[in-house]
């Protein structure tokens, strides 16, 4: 949806630690997608920010090093928990990873409702952060498993694996992190249990599938975001990004002997479903 027929230039800044192929695009789409006059801009501290309506941070670096308390500042590509250590500095965030009721969402289109599944995550807290909406996640025969409670990773993702038909991980960098991951995916592939998420990134890796926000859907939430603020006088909440798309590794699939549902018609399944009051 394009809205610069029926908004007036505003000037928009997106704040990035470097330069960045990535932001330029971000910049173009949202230009395009809100009629402001947006640019790209290195940070700096000694930058008037005053001369822009609102800006932009984009990643972390960017939310860590604003100062300026007098423009409204909106963060993307950050994670919930960085935003939420931050939020005394925001005036709204995208967050880059899906909400855990989405991939839970996902993962049941796959491979069925009545499949256990486990979610692996640090600590009691770090899923309280991931936040799902809805019923408990022992409705849903999902059961969490927390690392702080074995005496290793290994030991906690075995019981996990032992129990349940599918892994779903969330989106933490030090538990997902790259020593990890390739333990993580070679002690589910021999148990032929598929790894859910936790974001696109691990699908190369050997994940089977998730659900993930491209800089087009950061772009159209983003749009969204400022219009509502600069135009309107009102910032909508920091939240997960209502737009996303379906990856699978289809390789991955085949190995596991899965008919998967076509991309397209599971987004709009779970995007009906999270409409849904």
């Amino acid at each position: 949806m394009v809205f610069s027929s029926t908004a007036q230039a505003f000037q928009v800044a997106v704040v990035s630690h470097k330069p960045l192929a990535s932001i330029e695009r971000l910049v173009q789409a949202t230009a395009e997608q809100t009629g402001a006059r947006v640019s790209s801009v290195v940070w700096d501290k000694a930058i008037d920010w005053k001369i822009y309506d609102a800006v932009v941070l984009a990643g972390p670096k960017a939310v860590e090093l604003w100062q300026s308390a007098g423009t409204p500042a909106v963060a993307v590509f950050v994670s919930r928990i960085v935003t939420e250590q931050a939020k005394t500095k925001l005036a709204s965030a995208v967050y880059i990873e899906p909400p855990l009721s989405r991939q839970i969402a996902l993962a049941k289109a796959i491979l069925g409702n009545d499949r256990s599944m486990g979610i692996l995550a640090q600590n009691a807290q770090s899923l309280s952060l991931a936040r799902f909406a809805g019923q408990p996640l022992s409705a849903l025969n999902v059961t969490p498993y927390f690392v702080d409670q074995y005496d290793s990773l290994n030991r906690a993702l075995v019981d996990l694996l032992k129990k349940n038909q599918a892994l779903i991980g969330v989106y933490d960098l030090e538990l997902f992190s790259s020593s990890n991951i390739k333990n993580i995916l070679i002690t589910a592939y021999r148990q032929n249990k598929p790894l859910i998420g936790p974001s696109s990134a691990y699908i190369k890796a050997g994940a089977l599938a998730t659900t993930y926000s491209d800089l087009d859907d950061v772009a159209r939430r983003l749009s969204q975001i400022l219009l509502t603020g600069v135009k309107e006088g009102v910032w909508p909440a920091a939240d997960y990004n209502p737009y996303f798309h379906v990856r699978y590794n289809e390789q991955v699939g085949r190995s596991q002997n899965l008919v998967l549902p076509q991309e397209a018609q599971l987004r709009q399944m779970i995007s009906e479903l999270e409409a849904t009051p």
